[in-house]
């Protein structure tokens, strides 16, 4: 039977991982890692989560490893390492490592509660600032409206945005298609129309090279010039990740149902795309008390 560790390792080395994803496996390697998988019990996974939130935060420091914070978590981050740790025990029973009738130690462990957070997403009127300022700002590269415009319609992480080639393009049936994604499954997101147009008037579409990249051909660093634009359209502060969250969310305000918001953003749980649905449900009520007071 292999070790947390082993399925760990195999886990990260069947996928593109995010830094953020990184941190969490180490933690769960750390706290677990010398045991088998079968042997972990739901007490060692409650105590090392008791650890975690004794912990806190992390902060980099510059030439050295990172280090506590002392800030405590927020109950999303408790629950992304609950997940995290989840996602690892069914990746080993699809792989048989563990039996169809194991009991991971996840299961019943209480999730922690996460408040509505304003400034999580990015709403329609704030990305529609954005998109028109980043036209007048960027001067130098000309791509940010573009790249805005398809990670807010399609919810695609800026990972898979950076990595997008004009061959994974199809102007004509307004499709883009992501080959790798974080949890391993190939994704064939639509496009809207506003986010093909923008695309169609990007110059040059050689079929290998990158749809964002800069002058070099390699992918363009576009944070600081994000974060001028957003400043501008008084939203500092924000990460462009939000664009994502904030897909999710003029989804689910929309009415679109928690199956197709799955499938639109590439989710493979339930629990990813629950975190949308407080949304849909304070519309809904917004809708009844206008019409029955």
């Amino acid at each position: 039977m292999p070790t947390l560790k082993d399925t760990i390792d195999a886990f990260v080395a069947s996928r593109e991982v995010d830094r953020s994803t990184l941190g969490r496996l180490a933690f769960w390697d750390q706290q677990l890692g010398q045991f088998e998988l079968s042997a972990i019990t739901p007490d060692q996974v409650d105590e090392a989560l008791v650890r975690l939130a004794e912990r806190g935060r992390l902060s980099p420091i510059r030439g050295k490893e990172t280090t506590a914070a002392g800030v405590p978590l927020k109950g999303s981050t408790q629950n992304r390492y609950v997940s995290q740790l989840q996602s690892i025990f069914k990746y080993a029973r699809r792989l048989r490592l563990l039996p169809r009738a194991h009991v991971p130690p996840t299961k019943g462990i209480e999730r922690s509660p996460e408040p509505a957070d304003p400034n999580r997403y990015l709403r329609t009127e704030q990305v529609d600032k954005i998109v028109a300022l980043a036209r007048v700002m960027d001067q130098r590269w000309g791509k940010l409206p573009a790249l805005i415009l398809v990670a807010f319609h399609t919810g695609l992480r800026v990972g898979n945005l950076q990595a997008a080639r004009w061959r994974d393009v199809d102007i004509a049936q307004r499709t883009i298609t992501v080959l790798k994604t974080k949890n391993g499954q190939p994704i064939v997101s639509a496009l809207s129309e506003r986010a093909t147009a923008e695309l169609a008037k990007l110059p040059g579409k050689d079929p290998d090279a990158l749809v964002f990249a800069g002058k070099n051909g390699r992918p363009f660093q576009f944070r600081r010039l994000w974060g001028q634009v957003c400043t501008e359209a008084g939203v500092p502060g924000r990460n462009f990740h939000q664009l994502r969250h904030g897909c999710g969310s003029a989804l689910a305000s929309a009415g679109v149902g928690q199956a197709q918001i799955m499938a639109i953003m590439g989710h493979r749980t339930l629990t990813a795309s629950a975190r949308y649905m407080h949304q849909n449900a304070a519309d809904k009520m917004q809708v009844v008390d206008r019409v029955f007071g």
